[in-house]
């Protein structure tokens, strides 16, 4: 799918990506009790925040660029080309939804979070290697390193939770 979107779309689906991220971490770093968990959802919410800003921030090479068209149409767009891929690569993110109106489960809502950014490095991997142009790869190589890193810090307090959870039995 994503050899058939453009450089612009390719930034919009970064940045519907990253959106639902900072919601999901934020409302997750609302719900969560113990104090390490909290942390790490606050620390994403935050990176998360960063990478939107990072997008609204480049100066894209195509046709128009971002931040170009009026709020509406942008809006529209952004939501219509995110659509073409909601239940692909990012069916996870509606499950995301779904998780922000159950009782908090630090474990479930940490395995949801790491599959998310699982997903974000490939889309990001694939996106790289689709482009052809320098700046596109160099900005798509720092998101994708973040990503990685996001992986690397669930992926331990998961670990940790589950630690505990094992501990408590």
């Amino acid at each position: 799918m994503i050899q058939y979107l453009n450089e612009d779309e390719v930034y919009r689906v970064g940045m519907c990506i990253e959106q639902a991220g900072l919601e999901f971490y934020t409302k997750m770093a609302e719900k969560a009790d113990d104090p390490g968990t909290k942390r790490i959802f606050r620390r994403l919410a935050k990176d998360e925040k960063g990478h939107l800003a990072f997008f609204e921030s480049l100066e894209l090479g195509t046709k128009g660029g971002m931040g170009k068209m009026t709020v509406e149409v942008d809006a529209d767009v952004s939501s219509y080309v995110c659509s073409l891929v909601d239940g692909g690569i990012f069916k996870h993110i509606g499950s995301m939804e779904k998780m922000l109106r159950r009782k908090f489960n630090p474990e479930s809502a940490l395995e949801l979070a790491l599959q998310v950014e699982k997903d974000a490095v490939l889309y990001y991997t694939e996106a790289y290697m689709a482009t052809r142009k320098r700046k596109t790869k160099k900005a798509l190589e720092r998101l994708i390193d973040e990503e990685k890193s996001h992986v690397t810090q669930i992926s331990k307090r998961l670990e940790k939770v589950r630690k505990a959870k094992e501990k408590g039995k």
